[in-house]
């Protein structure tokens, strides 16, 4: 009788062990408000870790105050450099236009000049007038007009003999 109730009682704690590992199996399931509340304290938990933008700022004065005065001057010749670049390139652009070529061909214009050896407006004048094309003024052909007037002699002559021959004058 006493080997029975042993094997009940391990039977009942099989059963219960098997419960409880069956529940933490499953897990615990979340409503889409928990989640967000989860996500969002944990978001904010990581925002406080980071620097605030005064924090930065003395950051970024103190680093700088720490460059040596070698760093500062190559800085500022890189920044002088890339302020030049832009000139001359805005002198060009200005110099291609004022020589009057069409906007659309500007940037062509002014990448092929700029290949060739030499002084730019020098190279610009050269190329333009072996290149007329970008500098000619576009006319348009509109109908009724000098250009292309929309009748002959011709034509207008047939096309009074129909109206009188159709009672129009």
């Amino acid at each position: 009788m006493a080997d029975e109730k042993d094997t009940d009682i391990d039977q009942g704690k099989t059963q219960e062990s098997a419960a409880e590992t069956t529940a933490q199996e499953q897990g615990k399931t979340f409503t889409q408000a928990e989640v967000d509340k989860i996500i969002s304290d944990r978001l904010k938990r990581e925002r406080e870790k980071l620097p605030n933008d005064d924090e930065l700022k003395s950051y970024r004065e103190w680093k700088k105050a720490q460059q040596s005065e070698a760093e500062k001057a190559a800085e500022r010749e890189r920044e002088y450099q890339a302020l030049q670049s832009r000139a001359i390139e805005l002198e060009r652009e200005n110099a291609v236009i004022k020589a009057g070529v069409k906007a659309d061909d500007a940037e062509f214009v002014i990448f092929k000049v700029s290949r060739m050896e030499g002084d730019f407006k020098k190279n610009l004048d050269s190329f333009l007038a072996e290149n007329k094309k970008f500098t000619e003024p576009v006319t348009e052909n509109v109908p009724g007009t000098k250009h292309n007037p929309s009748t002959t002699d011709q034509d207008a002559n047939f096309i009074a003999a129909v109206r009188r021959g159709a009672g129009l004058k």
